[in-house]
């Protein structure tokens, strides 16, 4: 009897602890997830006034293209030229590829001074003046918070398909003072390109204007008596 009740004694204790120990790792953890997002440039300013050719330019963004690394929800660091990490706590509120796509149809909608902006896939055939495809090969910051944005794009002729130009951005900006996360440092770089392709579709759009003046100029010049055959 006395070793009954030794063994209760011991036992008791053992079992309360275990039990608290339990309920402590089967109670909820808080959720230290932060979501992010890139974001349009505040100051996104056209050069030109909208349309040379007296419309509003018709634009459609994509198809965008990233690479495999960055399609996950982790905010990804480059630490080596072969090492990524995955935070443990900052994401993405939405798919990058998607978030990339919105901001840089913002910039340029803004850049063109232009509402007649849309992404791709479009509903229906909406009359396009040029259509630009961006193929992204790296888009991440590194240890320090410096981001890196290297992608190829491409302009091509909204109705015929063509390609009008094609060339390769690769930049980058500093991390500020104060800021928390990648997806301000990402959305500077974001903004060097769509400066670039916004300025290279208005060089395009000068030129179609050009070359329109000068069609309609042929047409409106007098005949003379020579072409006409008159003496």
């Amino acid at each position: 009897m006395n070793r009954l009740r030794r063994l209760v004694t011991f036992c008791l204790p053992s079992c309360f602890l275990l039990a608290v120990t339990a309920c402590n790792l089967l109670a909820p953890r808080r959720d230290t997830s932060r979501f992010y997002l890139l974001t349009p440039a505040a100051d996104a300013q056209s050069s030109t006034s909208p349309g040379t050719n007296g419309h509003e330019i018709a634009v459609g963004v994509g198809p965008i293209d990233f690479p495999g690394y960055l399609k996950r929800p982790e905010v990804v660091t480059r630490v080596d030229a072969d090492r990524l990490e995955l935070s443990e706590e900052s994401r993405w509120a939405e798919p990058l590829d998607s978030n990339f796509q919105r901001v840089l149809a913002q910039n340029l909608a803004r850049q063109l001074s232009s509402q007649r902006v849309v992404l791709f896939p479009w509903f229906g055939n909406p009359p396009l003046d040029y259509r630009v495809e961006v193929q992204v090969h790296r888009f991440d910051t590194g240890a320090d918070g410096q981001s890196h944005l290297s992608a190829n794009w491409l302009i091509k002729d909204g109705r015929s398909g063509a390609v009008l130009f094609m060339t390769e951005t690769t930049a980058s900006a500093a991390a500020a003072p104060g800021d928390a996360n990648a997806s301000v440092a990402l959305s500077r770089a974001l903004n060097t390109l769509s400066d670039q392709i916004a300025g290279q579709i208005e060089a395009l759009e000068r030129k179609r204007a050009q070359v329109s003046g000068s069609g309609e100029r042929k047409h409106s010049a007098p005949v003379s008596d020579d072409e006409t055959g008159r003496d």
